[in-house]
C-alpha cells in the first residue's frame, strides 16, 4: 500500500493561531492571491457592493436589502429599482464610468419592499478588463438615517433663525418705546427743571431740586443705556462700526484699555450679517466685563475677500472651556449664530492668560440653511 504523506497538524492553541497568522508567508501568499481578499472585502463590507455591465443590468452583489432575494435582483437592471428622479442620473453615472473610466459619485433614492425610499450613497469605478472598463462596481451606502438627522437638523436651525429674528424684533420694537416714549418724557422733565434752575437762580440751592435733577440725569443715562443693550439704533440707521463703537464706549467704563479697529468698506452689510457680528461682540465684551474682570481688550472687525473675521481678545482672567458652567449661554449663543452662517467659532481661553474668540462670517444676505 503507498505510504501517506505526513500532514502537517492544524494549530490547536490561540497562540498557534496567531502565530500562523502573524507568519509573513501566510500573509504574503494571501496578498498575492486576490479570490481570498475579495472574498474577506465583499462579507464584511457594510456596504452593498454590486458588479453592473455597461446595459445597467446588475451581474452579481454580495448581499440584498432585507425582504429582497438575490435572484430578484441579479440579472435586472439597477435602474428598476430607482426612483424616477434618480432613474436618469445614475445612468448617465454608469455611462460616463464605462466610456471614461473616471469614478463617479452620486445619491439615489430606491424604494424597498415596505414602500419607504432609501436613500443611498453611490460610488462607482471602473472594472477593467485588458485595459479597457468592462463593468461598473458600485458601493452603495444606504443613508436614509443620516438624511433623517439633517432633516432634523434644518428644521432646528429653521426654527433657531426665525427665533432670533423674533427675538431682534421685539428687542428693537421695545427699544423704539423706549426712545419715542420714556427717553423724551426723561429729557422733556430734564428740560424743564433745568431751565427752571437757570431762571430761578436762587432754586439751585435747593437740595431736593439738586437731586431731583440728578436722578432726572441718571434716568436719562439708563435709557439711553437701555436702547444701547436692547439695539441701538446706530446699527439700524448708520450701520456695524457705529454700533460696535457705541458698544465700545460702553464697556470703556469697566474696561479702560479697550481698542476698536476695522478694515471694513463704507457701503453696508447684509442686516442679518450686522446683527450677528454685533451680537457676538456684545456677548464678548458682556463676559470679559463680568466674569473675566479685564482691564485690556481689543475688538478687530476686517474684509477677508468674501468674509468678515471679528476678533475680541481680553487680557483678563480666562477660564477652561471644557468646564463652562451650564448655566451660562453667552458662548453657546455665539456658537449658534454663527453656526446658522456654517461656520464655527475659534473660542481660545486659558485660565491667569485671558481669552480670544474668533468667528469668521461669509458675507451672505441671510444665514445659510
Amino acid at each position: 500500500m503507498p505510504q501517506r504523506k505526513p500532514q502537517k497538524a492544524s494549530p490547536n492553541t490561540a497562540a498557534e493561531v496567531a502565530a500562523a497568522a502573524a507568519d509573513p508567508a501566510v500573509i504574503n501568499a494571501i496578498l498575492a492571491d486576490a479570490r481570498p481578499l475579495w472574498d474577506a472585502v465583499q462579507r464584511v463590507s457594510g456596504e452593498f457592493i454590486a458588479v453592473v455591465d455597461a446595459a445597467g443590468i446588475m451581474r452579481w452583489c454580495n448581499r440584498v436589502e432585507e425582504g429582497y432575494r438575490i435572484d430578484q435582483v441579479v440579472g435586472h437592471s439597477v435602474i428598476e429599482f430607482t426612483e424616477p428622479e434618480s432613474s436618469a442620473k445614475l445612468s448617465e453615472a454608469i455611462r460616463d464610468v464605462i466610456a471614461t473610466g473616471a469614478e463617479r459619485s452620486l445619491e439615489s433614492t430606491i424604494r424597498g419592499l415596505d414602500g419607504e425610499p432609501n436613500v443611498y450613497a453611490l460610488r462607482l469605478g471602473p472594472i477593467l478588463h485588458e485595459g479597457r472598463t468592462a463593468a461598473v462596481m458600485v458601493c452603495c451606502e444606504n443613508i436614509r438615517s443620516l438624511k433623517r438627522t439633517e432633516q432634523v437638523l434644518q428644521h432646528e436651525r429653521t426654527v433657531l433663525r426665525r427665533l432670533l429674528e423674533i427675538q431682534e424684533r421685539e428687542r428693537q420694537l421695545v427699544s423704539y418705546e423706549i426712545h419715542d416714549g420714556l427717553a423724551q418724557y426723561l429729557a422733556g422733565a430734564l428740560m424743564h427743571l433745568e431751565a427752571y434752575l437757570y431762571a430761578k437762580p436762587d432754586a439751585n440751592e435747593s437740595p431736593e431740586l439738586e437731586k431731583g435733577t440728578r436722578l432726572l440725569r441718571a434716568a436719562a443715562e439708563e435709557s439711553r443705556r437701555l436702547i444701547s443693550g436692547l439695539r441701538p439704533p446706530a446699527l439700524d440707521e448708520l450701520g456695524i462700526v457705529d454700533a460696535i463703537e457705541s458698544l465700545v464706549a460702553d464697556a470703556r467704563a469697566e474696561i479702560p484699555a479697550i481698542s476698536f479697529s476695522h478694515s471694513l468698506p463704507g457701503e453696508r452689510l447684509p442686516a442679518a450679517l450686522e446683527t450677528t457680528i454685533f451680537r457676538i461682540v456684545q456677548e464678548s465684551l458682556s463676559n470679559a466685563r463680568k466674569h473675566a474682570e479685564a482691564r485690556v481688550a481689543r475688538v478687530a472687525i476686517e474684509r477677508v475677500g468674501d468674509t468678515v473675521k471679528i476678533t475680541v481678545r481680553d487680557e483678563g482672567r480666562g477660564f477652561d472651556p471644557t468646564a463652562v458652567p451650564s448655566d451660562r449661554f453667552g458662548l453657546e449663543g455665539i456658537r449658534q449664530r454663527c453656526r446658522l452662517f456654517g461656520t464655527d467659532p475659534r473660542i481660545v481661553s486659558v485660565p491667569g492668560k485671558g481669552t480670544t474668540i474668533e468667528a469668521i462670517l461669509p458675507i451672505v444676505d441671510g444665514p445659510s440653511a
